[in-house]
């Protein structure tokens, strides 16, 4: 029966020491679970801790429910946990946020927003009764606070002005060295705080939140707790915002008192929330393409037309048989590239081309700064279109353009008299007696076979052209050619 009583009285002590620990210890992920007080802006709505949000110049607090007491007069204690800090512009970073130590003695709802982060006011800022302990994570540059940077971890024992801060920043250990990190930068960031009463030593280390703990803390602060902390405390956080706002996490916190906390587990740690969709962003991408494509495609159309364009008068519909357009003179030219030159002169570019309906033509480019007279020169070209003679070049039409005027001939596979006669490929005399015999016949139609007398005035072997069996052939008579009166007979 005594063995029983004690047996009993032996596990009573063990649950209760259970207990003590677990009042002494804990581990958060989803934080509607803990036995959290929340006041102002903070929330747990989804899990996370939110302690901030749009709202202008306001406070958010959350905190254990019940104080905990510490085990011996040390007031060691040990927390881990993992923040992010989102601001809603680009160029400012807003006010910060806190991991806050206080008695029940303190009513934080009376903590003022911007940079008193929700922990003190002008009343109570600097007061030996306050019995407050913060690690902020401050993301605003304050006159009041007396620190500058905007980008700073700070430790304050009863006032917002810091006993010690620096700039955020961890240790490296591959490179040796610190490296910056903002706080303010949409990502989770890991940070541990540390008091070992026995050496009344407080180290705050903070880090990328895939970062292993470095070695060596940011802050580093001789510092007496025992003067500061009643025996039960509450443990918690504070944030607030001012004319800039930023959305303040906590995603997962460990906390342990007179010993080690337990490390989070970085898997079961909440991500920030997906932002809400933006549509303007896409509106205006779409705007953009759509004013982009009706740019696009007004250029394309005044290039095209442009490209295409032509001179067209009213008196010319009556040479409009023997009228190219120049869309049909670009493309059967390939857009007159260089390769498809068939020779060059004073009065312009000859260049080979095949029609549509593949009739291979000759295009010779010709430049022209006035429009007076044109009309009889068109009507020039129109009449000598109606020449007909086998050893005459035959003239199938032309096109006009500002500047220019086209003339489309038949096109001769052999090129000229004086390409045969100069570049090696020699003729023979019979084939140069046909030649010439050819010629004189054009000529006599010229003077004196038609109505008129036409004078080509350049006979030379360039102006002579070859056919395919090397019959010879008057061109650029267009050019140089005077048209006379009908002669009289």
């Amino acid at each position: 029966m005594a063995g029983a009583i004690l047996w009993m009285l032996a596990s009573v002590h063990a649950i209760s020491m259970v207990l003590a620990q677990d009042g002494n210890q804990f581990v958060h992920y989803d934080f509607r679970k803990a036995d959290l007080y929340v006041d102002g802006m903070a929330s747990t709505k989804d899990g996370r801790l939110k302690l901030t949000n749009s709202s202008k110049r306001a406070t958010g607090h959350a905190f254990h429910k019940t104080p905990i007491a510490f085990v011996n007069s040390s007031f060691s204690f040990s927390t881990e946990f993992v923040f992010a800090i989102v601001p809603e512009e680009r160029t400012s970073y807003g006010q910060g946020m806190a991991f806050v130590v206080f008695p029940s003695i303190v009513d934080l709802r009376y903590g003022a927003a911007t940079s008193y982060l929700g922990l003190f006011n002008r009343g109570n800022d600097n007061k030996t009764e306050n019995h407050i302990l913060a690690v902020e994570l401050d993301t605003n540059a304050s006159s009041e606070a007396l620190e500058e940077s905007d980008n700073h971890v700070g430790i304050d024992v009863n006032s917002i002005v810091s006993v010690e801060s620096k700039d955020a920043s961890y240790f490296d250990d591959t490179l040796g060295m610190n490296r910056s990190l903002v706080l303010a930068s949409k990502q989770r960031i890991r940070i541990w705080i540390e008091y070992d009463g026995e050496n009344r030593l407080l180290n705050v280390t903070l880090a990328p939140l895939e970062t292993p703990k470095p070695r060596l803390p940011l802050l580093s602060r001789s510092i007496d707790l025992s003067k500061i902390f009643k025996e039960q405390m509450f443990f918690g956080f504070a944030g607030s915002t001012g004319t800039i706002r930023s959305h303040q996490y906590i995603l997962g916190w460990s906390l342990a008192i007179g010993g080690k906390a337990q490390s989070l587990d970085i898997s079961q740690v909440m991500d920030l929330p997906r932002p809400p969709p933006d549509h303007l962003p896409l509106i205006l991408a779409v705007a953009s393409v759509v004013a982009f494509l009706i740019i696009a495609g007004g250029i394309v159309y005044l290039y095209q037309r442009n490209r295409y364009s032509e001179v067209f008068e009213q008196w010319e519909l009556q040479y409009s048989p023997q009228r190219f357009s120049f869309r049909a003179l670009y493309k059967a030219t390939r857009g007159f590239k260089e390769n498809r030159v068939l020779g060059a002169g004073g009065f312009g570019k000859v260049y080979r081309g095949e029609l549509l309906d593949g009739t291979r033509i000759a295009v010779k480019r010709v430049s022209h700064g006035a429009e007076q007279g044109m009309q009889e020169y068109v009507a020039e070209i129109a009449t000598m279109g109606r020449l007909a003679h086998r050893n005459l070049v035959q003239l199938r039409g032309y096109c006009r353009r500002k500047g220019e005027l086209l003339l489309v001939y038949e096109y001769m596979v052999n090129g000229s008299l004086a390409d045969r006669l100069f570049d090696g490929d020699n003729l023979s005399w019979s084939q140069r007696v046909h030649i010439v015999k050819g010629v004189s016949s054009c000529l006599h139609y010229l003077h004196e076979g038609w109505g008129k007398v036409v004078l080509h005035r350049d006979i030379k072997a360039s102006n002579i052209l070859l056919d395919e069996d090397l019959n010879g052939k008057l061109g650029d008579f267009m050019i140089v050619a005077r048209l006379l009166k009908p002669r009289v007979l």
